[in-house]
C-alpha cells in the first residue's frame, strides 16, 4: 500500500551508495513501496568520480579535501528537491557544517542517519572518521544495528537514538535452485562471502586444508595459500543464493566492530537456505536458536569441530537450515519493516 502522507512527508532523499545490492539500495527499493517521491544522492560515487580518490594514496591523506565538491554538490541537491525526510546511510564524505547549514535553510526537513558501521571505529580509515562522530549530535535521529552503541552515542549528544537491526530483501535474498553445472562452480563444503581484511584472513587461514572458497573483493591481500581458495569476484544477488544453495556450510564471521551484535549475513544467507555457522554473539542468539536455527563458534577449536561434524551429517545441516528459513520469513526482519520503522519515528517527531 502507498503511503502518500505521513505527516505530510511526500518526498525522502536517501543519502548513500546506489549499486544493485548495497543497503542504501535496498532501503531505497523499501521506501518505494510506501513513499511515491524517493530519490538517491549517490555520495560514494560523486567522490570516485574524481582520479585523485581512486588513488589510495591521495584517498587516505587528502580525502576531506577531496569531498570538498560534495559538499556543495549536497546542499545544491537539498535546494532543489526539498525533501521532507534525509536519511543519511552512514555520512562518511560530509562535515558536521555541511549538515547544520542543509537543517538551518531547512527547518522543516527530519534529518535522520543509519549508520551500518560502528561510528567509534576511526582506527579502520573505511568504517568512520572524525566527521561522522563530530555529526552524531546534528540528526534528528540516529539509528544503529547495535544495542551496545546506544549508550555511547547517547553521550556524545545523540538528540535520539533507535535500536534499527540489519534485515533481508525478499527480491534479493532467496532460495534458488541450481543445477549440476552451477553447483560444481558455486558449491564447496566452506564458503565465505565478504571482503578482505586482515581478521578474515587470519580466520581463514585456519581453513586452508579444507574445501572452501572465498567470494568478495580486495582478496589479492591476501597471503598466497589463501588467494588459491578466492574465486576472483563477488556474490550478489542470484550469485549469492547460488553459492548458499550450492554449498554445504556458510561461514558469517562478524566482525570485533560487531560483537556482540550482528551483521548483515545473519539475515541474508538463512533468508537464501543457507547453512549458516557464525561467530557466537549475543544478539545472533536473540534472533535464532542456536543448535536448532543456526549454529555458532567461539574459538577456533570450535569452529574446526563444527564444521567436521556437520559435514558428516547432512540431515541434521539441513534440519537447521529449515528451520532458520522458517524462522527468518515468519519473522519481520525485512527492509520494509525497518524502513517502517523510519516512517513511524518520522510521525512521532
Amino acid at each position: 500500500m502507498m503511503i502518500t502522507n505521513v505527516n505530510k512527508l511526500e518526498k525522502i532523499l536517501l543519502v548513500g551508495k546506489k549499486s544493485y545490492g548495497s543497503i542504501s539500495w535496498m532501503y531505497y527499493r523499501a521506501f518505494k513501496k510506501m513513499v511515491h517521491n524517493v530519490k538517491i544522492f549517490d555520495d560514494e560515487a560523486l567522490y570516485f568520480k574524481n582520479s585523485l580518490a581512486r588513488n589510495k594514496y591521495f584517498h587516505y591523506f587528502f580525502w576531506k579535501i577531496l569531498a570538498s565538491p560534495l559538499q556543495k554538490e549536497f546542499i545544491k541537491t537539498v535546494r532543489n528537491e526539498k525533501p521532507d525526510l534525509i536519511l543519511v546511510l552512514k555520512g562518511w564524505f560530509f562535515k558536521p557544517e555541511t549538515l547544520i547549514k542543509i537543517k538551518k535553510e531547512n527547518p522543516q526537513t527530519k534529518l535522520f542517519c543509519f549508520n551500518g558501521d560502528n561510528p567509534f571505529n576511526t582506527w579502520h580509515f573505511s568504517n568512520s572518521n572524525d566527521w561522522i562522530i563530530k555529526s552524531i549530535p546534528i540528526y534528528d535521529c540516529y539509528f544503529i544495528w547495535g544495542k551496545f552503541l546506544i549508550e555511547p552515542l547517547k553521550k556524545v549528544g545523540a538528540k535520539k537514538v533507535e535500536y534499527l537491526p540489519f534485515a533481508h530483501d525478499p527480491e534479493l535474498h532467496y532460495p534458488i535452485k541450481v543445477n549440476e553445472k552451477e553447483k560444481k562452480f558455486y558449491g564447496s563444503d566452506i564458503a565465505f562471502i565478504g571482503t578482505w581484511d586482515e581478521e578474515r584472513e587470519e580466520l581463514l587461514n585456519n581453513l586452508l586444508d579444507y574445501n572452501l572458497k572465498i567470494w568478495g573483493n580486495s582478496w589479492e591481500k591476501a597471503n598466497k595459500k589463501l588467494q588459491k581458495k578466492w574465486m576472483k569476484r563477488t556474490a550478489i544477488g542470484e550469485e549469492f543464493s547460488k553459492v548458499c544453495n550450492s554449498s554445504k556450510i556458510i561461514l558469517n564471521l562478524i566482525r570485533k566492530q560487531n560483537i556482540p551484535a550482528h551483521n548483515m549475513r545473519t539475515f541474508e544467507v538463512p533468508a537464501c537456505k543457507g547453512f549458516v555457522l557464525s561467530t557466537r554473539t549475543e544478539e545472533v542468539l536473540e534472533f535464532f536458536e542456536e543448535g536448532k536455527e543456526i549454529e555458532c563458534f567461539s574459538t577456533i577449536k570450535e569452529l574446526k569441530e563444527k564444521i567436521d561434524y556437520y559435514l558428516d551429517h547432512e540431515k541434521e545441516r539441513k534440519k537447521i537450515v529449515e528451520a532458520g528459513y522458517k524462522k527468518l520469513i515468519n519473522s519481520k526482519h525485512t527492509y520494509e519493516e525497518r524502513a517502517k520503522k523510519i516512517l513511524e519515528i518520522y510521525k512521532n517527531l
